[in-house]
């Protein structure tokens, strides 16, 4: 082989050597693009997932202050007590609200939110607050207190349960509760009339948005002696709204609106739904002075310990009190020591303002009396209507009115059913009078006249041995009092062992006062 044979093999060699590399560099590179594309792959999925979480936890968060879709006295502590005579699924109603502005207004609250929940959404925990049932008033005050303007979420307690004294809320402040969250008030809050001591205190404040989503809010009951340790007291405030909460086990009400110390001399746009008040000591609520209140979709039951003991009850304190477009909707009052649904406007005279309550579509069950209306005086004026409700097994009447005046606040029944009245089977003027729906005059509040009333299309009905009705509707006049201004239109009954409607009356002339249809 020549010098020159041997040169063109070597140069052979290094070309294949080279083709060799050069293939070799092209499938690393390919590798590196394919190791290089599949890691960009698997952080774009991790930044996605942890990005859309975060998103959707937000929403969760928002969604919660939103008002949801679907459809729980005088007593004022100047004036001591209330009066002393002597509750689970809810209906819905799909008719159009007649209080539809309140609604309107309870839905501007729960949309002015952020539209994200980051820098504007404060944690409890950040605040050292753990709920491990120690005594924790301090940092839950702070972290009320830094709220404003934000929201604050309150995470499920780390033990059994958050701890801590009076609570008060500030303007301008919205509350997130997780469901699982308890909050107890310690057992020495203050009780006397004067300073007394309640969980969470709502004060001369505006716009505050409270999503509970079920969380119970209680005290220890029987450490209390007097009437005014309420869970919530909304007092001379406005723009509030109370959604989801269990306001359970008080030394009062479970919810208290009135106007008792504060700057402004009633509530105003208040709006409490599908709450629960439950083994509260004096009353499930308590309305003393308020305008534009709804109360919807709530339950008010097991009411016991100090009178007046009702589901909910209407009672002002004084004269110059405010009751002004008030709709009571879609409730039911169980089980209470007193009256499930009971109005007691007898500080009301020529001096106050038009009363307009509507309750609509609410049911009693198993309570002393299902509605009493009571003690209304002469000069009192405005409406109090009662539509498509229900008075099942009441230990007495099912519907009653006791000493209001026919020259007061007028009375509207419509629709309305009182079923197994009497379980107490009582026949006295003073009970039930055996009748479902019973007019007359107290030994305690003497009257000139009573009535001012209008019954259209209601119904008595007996179905069990256990209710002693022999009437389903009597007026009875008794005393100086006389019977006048009321009207019975189309009033059914069944299953009673005497006349439909019984007017025990004094005089013929006294009857023409009554219309029967």
């Amino acid at each position: 082989m020549t010098m020159t044979e041997i040169g063109m093999l070597f140069v052979r060699r290094v070309d294949m050597n080279n083709t060799v590399l050069s293939k070799n560099n092209i499938e690393m590179k390919r590798i590196g693009w394919i190791v290089a594309i599949g890691l960009l792959l698997v952080i774009s999925g991790i930044y996605y997932l942890r990005f859309s979480n975060i998103d959707s936890s937000n929403e969760r968060i928002e969604d919660s202050l939103s008002i949801m879709d679907s459809k729980e006295i005088s007593g004022s502590p100047s004036d001591g007590k209330l009066l002393k005579d002597s509750s689970i699924g809810v209906e819905t109603d799909s008719s159009p609200n007649k209080n539809s502005e309140i609604e309107k207004s309870a839905i501007t609250i729960a949309d002015n939110k952020s539209s994200k929940l980051n820098s504007d959404t404060l944690n409890l925990r950040d605040f050292g607050v753990v709920g491990n049932g120690n005594n924790e008033t301090i940092g839950f005050q702070k972290a009320l207190n830094a709220s404003v303007g934000k929201v604050l979420f309150i995470p499920k307690q780390q033990g059994k349960y958050y701890l801590t004294r009076q609570l008060r809320i500030p303007s301008n402040t919205k509350l997130v509760f997780d469901s699982n969250v308890i909050v107890q008030a310690t057992d020495d809050l203050k009780q006397d009339h004067a300073n007394f001591e309640v969980l969470f205190r709502i004060e001369n404040a505006n716009n505050i948005n409270i999503q509970a989503n079920n969380a119970l809010f209680r005290m220890n009951k029987s450490a209390y002696s007097g009437e005014h340790n309420h869970i919530f007291m909304i007092n001379g405030s406005s723009k509030v709204l109370i959604n989801k909460a269990r306001a359970n086990n008080s030394g009062g009400d479970g919810f208290y609106i009135g106007a008792y110390k504060s700057n402004k001399k009633l509530c105003e746009d208040i709006t409490i739904t599908n709450s629960v008040a439950d083994n509260n000591r004096r009353q499930g609520v308590s309305v003393i002075s308020a305008k534009n209140l709804l109360i919807d979709h709530c339950v008010f039951k097991n009411t016991s310990g100090t009178s007046p003991q009702s589901g909910l009850d209407i009672e002002p304190n004084k004269y110059s009190d405010i009751l002004e477009n008030i709709v009571i909707k879609n409730c039911k009052s169980q089980e209470n020591a007193g009256r499930g649904f009971m109005f007691a406007i007898s500080s009301f005279d020529s001096r106050s303002k038009a009363v307009s309550i509507n309750v609509e579509n609410c049911q009693a069950y198993d309570n002393y009396v299902g509605f009493a209306s009571v003690y209304f005086l002469d000069g009192s004026r405005g409406t109090i209507s009662f539509d498509n409700c229900k008075a099942y097994r009441s230990k007495y009447s099912g519907f009653l009115e006791a000493s209001c005046s026919s020259d007061g606040i007028k009375k509207i029944y419509r629709n309305c059913e009182a079923i197994n009245s009497n379980q107490s089977r009582d026949k006295s003027q003073k009970g039930s009078y055996a009748s479902s729906f019973y007019i007359f005059e107290s030994d305690r509040q003497p009257r000139r006249s009573i009535g001012n009333s209008v019954f259209e299309n209601c119904k008595s009905t007996v179905q069990d041995k256990n209710s002693n009705i022999l009437r389903g509707i009597s007026v009875l006049e008794k005393g100086n009092a006389i019977a006048k201004g009321i009207t019975i239109n189309n009033f059914q009954s069944k299953g009673h062992k005497e006349l439909p409607v019984k007017l025990d009356v004094k005089s013929s002339i006294t009857a023409k006062n009554i219309q029967v249809r």
